[in-house]
């Protein structure tokens, strides 16, 4: 199985719920934000055999990475730095997660708009990628737990995030999260 672009572990003081607003903070030059699906774990597991991955997933939700730009270069060189994936605010996600059956999760689509610029909208599938089969490999790894969320970043287009623009992020249609930026 081919493992998605990226795959990220935050921190909680990483996520922003919708109508909290994202403060561009200082320590970077510019940010931009991507699509992503967030996985919700409601059951504890490790080295979780991929027909038995779907017990693990009920729910799903969208989500928007904020990455910096901008930063150093032994930071820009470590595609998976904490300091450039985990800082305070870096996932904006709505406040609840949506049910989804086993076959709908692979299919739910993601689609992130600005003011009134929709992007194109993603799926697991969409980038060839099987949640149970992502489940199954990241549990070789860490144990995971009732409450974890695996966020799967789905869009290499970047957004640029300036002050005074509203980020939206829908699942199949049905908008789940509005962020401010200020």
């Amino acid at each position: 199985m081919e493992m998605p672009q990226q795959v990220f572990l935050m921190a909680d003081s990483a996520v922003i719920r919708t109508n909290k607003p994202f403060f561009i903070p200082h320590f970077a030059k510019s940010f931009h934000g991507n699509s992503a699906i967030v996985l919700h774990i409601d059951r504890l597991g490790k080295h979780i055999a991929p027909r038995f991955a779907h017990r693990y997933c009920h729910a799903i939700a969208p989500a928007v990475i904020v990455h910096p730009t901008g930063l150093d270069q032994v930071q820009q060189n470590e595609q998976f730095s904490a300091l450039a994936t985990s800082f305070d605010g870096a996932l904006l996600l709505g406040d609840s997660v949506v049910p989804a059956s086993e076959n709908d999760i692979n299919r739910a689509m993601v689609a992130t708009t600005v003011g009134c610029d929709e992007q194109e909208a993603m799926s697991l599938s969409s980038l060839g990628v099987d949640y149970r089969q992502l489940i199954s490999r990241l549990s070789v790894y860490f144990t995971l737990k009732m409450g974890d969320m695996i966020v799967v970043e789905l869009s290499s287009h970047d957004i640029p995030l300036h002050e005074g623009m509203t980020l939206e992020a829908s699942l199949n249609g049905t908008r789940q999260l509005v962020v401010r930026v200020k």
